[in-house]
């Protein structure tokens, strides 16, 4: 069964959530994330660890997804960006990844905030340098329009000051029936031509072009991607949106992994109720 849609279901308010998008307000929600990293560290990795804004962030269960390679998952608290508030460590582990190898990961990231960094670790000590990491929030506004919001984690920028970064075959789909994909589908097993019906061109909002190639970035600045408009009937959720994206690292070793968001098309309640029109993604990036 859609882990996502007993979530939203249960609550009784599914026909709710789908009212504000018609009447023309702008949703933001978060979404469920799944990475691919190859090990560009040079040395051999045991643990993969992200850093999220928020303090009090902690998935669990069928939230996160394990064994690809690493069978384990645990989370910490701490100020790791050393910007004087706390943040949260999410660690994958327990699977050695050899340099050049690639491991998945994934998880449901309502409430994490902004992921501030990524890097492959030894024992917990980090192995090579921080990683152009993707976090994403989606947007539904309009009549109501689809948009996906993605940059890249600030942590590499801070890192490798002038660096680069961004994504290459930006692929996207909408209306897709929510219990056709769940988080652990999300992988580099899912043939996209198996979505054909569901795939539309996306658009760099900023400009109204199709986006037609690589998007680099020399900043965490958020890059607007445009889906779609979607009509009522399909927002709400039963329905969701996905980008793929290949993830790059202009200043280092080209193509570094793959990236997959998946999102209903409606915002999930738990969101919805601290929501004003635009301002959450504001307080999330710089809180």
């Amino acid at each position: 069964m859609n882990t996502k849609r007993v979530l939203i279901l249960s609550l009784g308010i599914a026909a709710w959530v789908a009212t504000p998008a018609a009447r023309g307000d702008v949703l933001w929600h978060d979404p469920w994330l799944n990475w691919d990293f190859q090990n560009i560290s040079g040395q051999v990795a045991n643990d993969f660890e992200i850093i999220v804004d928020s303090p009090t962030f902690s998935p669990t269960g069928a939230d996160v997804l394990l064994g690809a390679p690493f069978p384990n998952f645990g989370v910490s608290n701490g100020d790791f960006d050393n910007d004087g508030d706390q943040d949260t460590k999410l660690r994958w582990s327990g699977a050695v990844v050899n340099p050049g190898e690639i491991a998945h990961i994934g998880a449901y990231m309502l409430g994490s905030g902004l992921v501030q960094d990524a890097y492959w670790t030894n024992n917990g000590m980090k192995v090579g340098p921080s990683l152009a990491i993707t976090y994403e929030m989606t947007e539904i506004r309009g009549d109501p329009e689809v948009h996906m919001h993605l940059n890249i984690a600030p942590g590499f920028f801070e890192e490798s000051p002038g660096g680069s970064a961004g994504w290459e075959n930006i692929r996207t789909f909408v209306n897709i029936p929510a219990d056709l994909l769940n988080l652990e589908d999300i992988n580099d097993t899912l043939d996209l031509a198996t979505l054909a019906a569901y795939e539309v061109t996306p658009v760099d909002a900023s400009t109204g072009l199709p986006i037609t190639g690589a998007v680099m970035r020399t900043d965490d600045t958020p890059f607007d991607v445009y889906l779609g408009d979607i009509d009522t009937a399909h927002a709400n959720p039963d329905f969701e949106a996905l980008l793929y994206a290949e993830v790059f690292d202009g200043s280092r070793q080209g193509v570094i992994g793959q990236f997959w968001n998946l999102n209903p098309q409606s915002p999930e309640p738990a969101t919805l109720i601290f929501l004003t029109v635009g301002g959450v993604f504001v307080l999330r990036r710089r809180g």
